[in-house]
């Protein structure tokens, strides 16, 4: 299972590279939310979306295999939330009525995730938690579009994800 949690964000944000390289004539990090490169009716939406739904599956894996474990149960099961939220962003893309509630959904679960799971390892989660929350809304008041913030917040995620990953005792 650990190999879902390595590869999971690894075809999710392959695919937002794919869309994005696809969409960069239009799509700018400072105007525009990462969800507008899975909009309905976009062309080649499917690139985003189909990667956030296979990542999403395999990060929900990932999760339930480290709920299972009984180290940081709240903080996996939120992360496992999250995951499947993820999952849910690509069901349900931008141009959809639960778009904007499965998005917030992701981003505050994966928020309350690496908080809670920070707790249990205080050192360096807590200082990602920190350093990603100020720079997340310092990003929301300076720029237009909320890609910004939400690639600080998705970069936060990764960073904390793989040094958990890499952890036996996280």
């Amino acid at each position: 299972m650990k190999a879902c949690g390595i590869v999971g964000p690894v075809i999710s944000l392959s695919g937002v590279l794919a869309s994005y390289l696809i969409h960069r004539d239009w799509w700018s990090i400072t105007r525009n939310a990462i969800s507008d490169l899975g909009k309905i009716g976009l062309p080649y939406n499917w690139v985003m979306n189909y990667s956030l739904i296979i990542g999403g599956i395999c990060l929900t894996l990932y999760g339930i295999w480290k709920v299972k474990e009984g180290i940081g149960k709240i903080g996996w099961a939120l992360y496992t939330i999250g995951a499947i939220f993820l999952i849910l962003i690509g069901i349900f893309p931008e141009g959809t009525g639960p778009h904007y509630e499965v998005s917030w959904g992701f981003f505050i679960s994966m928020f309350l995730s690496i908080f809670f799971l920070s707790l249990a390892t205080i050192k360096i989660g807590i200082l990602i938690f920190i350093g990603g929350s100020l720079l997340a809304i310092w990003a929301l008041k300076s720029f237009e579009g909320v890609a910004v913030a939400e690639s600080i917040s998705v970069l936060s995620f990764l960073v904390w994800h793989y040094l958990t990953v890499v952890r036996e005792d996280a």
